[in-house]
């Protein structure tokens, strides 16, 4: 029995020894070879050396046409190429890691023995695979960037026939490059077939066209009035015109007032200004409008949201034919003009050689008044009762004494208004102060008769304070102390002045002296 058991023991041993010998011997057969169970994506390299690996793997593989990654926004995709990309699998250094299988140990029989049992368990590798070069990873996104990006849409506002339309800003998108690429690198790199890139929202810089939708509902909610209202003539009209016409005057415009966009109306002069001409014949042959001036206070008031503005009225000249024995001055005055407006509306005729028959320009009256006439209020002046009158809203405000020219000097009877104010005015003419004066109408190029309180002479007397409500002055309208004053502050430029009449005779002429009308000197 212990003889058996020894002979036992030694065929164990010979058959370990065999046994490893053959593993050793399987691990020397393929010393210079892939083990066999070793592939690479399907591909079988085992037995096989290195080079012939490489060239199974060039042939077996997908080649970099047929290999690529899909990238999708939103609905839209685009197929990129390895080729295009410049990606590849590198079959040398992937035949060199299938090699290396097994042989991980430096121990030649455990190598061995992992060489069998890659037999009973294949091992399937993953390619190496040269990285795609960035510069292309780039432009392609880049290009797929520029295809998805959307420009907002900003808010706008239609005015047309169809009325007021607002139409709200839509948002747009972009695509985030540098976001993009480093996806993609890192997708192209695990062997990701397709990715998703998900764009960015670009809000517009205008989201509601307001407030000017809103301005433009309430502006065309009623008609629009013209308020024509000429005392010249003393005519009185008002000229409408609907939300029809009224759309054509407004266009919106986008402001952006400390970064944030606004949309706000302004008047469109153009259409304005054809909608004035049209009505600006309803007014008759005595007058017009003023189309520059009246669009603008059109266009003002419309984007001040309000529904009628005043318009300004112009007034044509005339002409008067010569009668016999007529003179140029009593021609001038009684048209209500100086003399040197005469002259200077015919500038070739002679004011000292008219002839009957002869035809002069008569100006026109918007040379004495060519303020914006202030509405509501007017002052009248009646000559031969040598009285000033000042009325508001047609109600009578103040009733003054005056002293108007002299019939050697007389006031001009016509229509006028104030045109200038200087609380203390100085005549050097005459070295007298004039406060309070109020310049009407100018009796020379350069000289305004006026209305003031009554003068001051240079050693500080008052002059004519005696003869108030005789004509007395050199052609000023002359008001007592106080009344001077209050009128001042009532009238602002633009008044309207009707001197109407003619003077009384006069106590004396231009040649008399100052004396006996002078009173005590006024206080200092």
């Amino acid at each position: 029995m212990k003889q058996w058991r020894k002979w036992g023991m030694i065929v164990l041993v010979l058959v370990i020894v065999a046994a490893a010998l053959g593993v050793v011997g399987y691990g020397f057969l393929y010393k210079e070879r892939i083990y066999p169970g070793v592939s690479v994506q399907g591909v079988d390299l085992g037995g096989m050396a290195i080079a012939d690996a490489a060239e199974a793997l060039q042939s077996g593989l997908p080649t970099p046409a047929e290999k690529g990654i899909t990238l999708r926004v939103g609905e839209q995709a685009w197929r990129l190429s390895w080729a295009v990309l410049d990606q590849a699998y590198d079959t040398h250094a992937t035949a060199e890691a299938a090699y290396q299988v097994g042989r991980q140990s430096p121990s030649q029989l455990t190598r061995a023995w992992n060489a069998l049992m890659l037999l009973m368990q294949p091992h399937d590798l993953d390619p190496v695979v040269i990285s795609a070069d960035p510069a292309k990873v780039r432009a392609a996104v880049e290009s797929v960037a520029a295809a998805v990006t959307l420009a907002p849409t900003e808010a706008r506002l239609e005015l047309g026939p169809a009325g007021v339309v607002a139409h709200p800003g839509q948002p747009g998108q972009t695509l985030d490059i540098e976001s993009g690429v480093r996806t993609v690198t890192e997708e192209l790199a695990a062997g990701i077939e397709e990715v998703t890139l998900s764009p960015e929202a670009v809000p517009p810089h205008l989201a509601e066209p307001e407030p000017a939708y809103s301005e433009a509902q309430a502006f065309l909610a009623q008609p629009f009035t013209l308020i024509v209202d000429d005392p010249l003539t003393e005519y009185k009209t008002e000229l409408n015109a609907e939300p029809a016409t009224m759309i054509t005057w407004l266009f919106p415009v986008t402001k952006d007032e400390n970064g944030e966009a606004r949309m706000e109306l302004q008047g469109n002069a153009e259409a304005a200004t054809a909608w004035v001409e049209s009505v600006s014949s309803q007014l008759g042959e005595e007058r017009s409008l003023d189309v520059r001036d009246t669009v603008r206070q059109v266009i003002k008031a419309l984007e001040a949201g309000e529904h009628q503005a005043r318009a300004r009225v112009r007034h044509p000249e005339k002409s008067y034919v010569v009668q016999p024995g007529d003179a140029f001055f009593d021609i001038a005055y009684s048209f209500g003009f100086p003399q040197w407006r005469f002259e200077e509306a015919n500038p070739t005729v002679d004011p000292e050689g008219l002839s009957a028959g002869q035809v002069l320009v008569v100006p026109s009256i918007d040379v004495l008044v060519s303020e914006p006439i202030v509405p509501g209020k007017r002052i009248e002046i009646n000559l031969p009762e040598q009285k000033l009158r000042a009325y508001e809203e047609d109600v009578l405000l103040f009733e003054f004494t005056i002293s108007s020219g002299m019939s050697t000097t007389p006031t001009i009877a016509g229509q006028f208004q104030v045109l200038m104010k200087e609380e203390d005015a100085y005549a050097q003419r005459w070295s007298l102060d004039m406060p309070y004066f109020m310049g009407i109408y100018k009796e020379g190029p350069t000289f305004y008769n006026g209305i003031h309180e009554l003068p001051i002479t240079a050693d500080g007397r008052r002059l004519w304070g005696g003869v108030l409500g005789w004509p007395a002055s050199y052609g000023c309208i002359i008001l007592d102390v106080g009344d001077a004053g209050k009128l001042f502050e009532w009238a602002p430029v633009g008044t309207l002045v009707r001197i109407e009449g003619v003077a009384p005779g006069t106590p004396f002429g231009r040649d008399e002296t100052l004396e006996g009308l002078l009173e005590e000197p006024a206080p200092q």
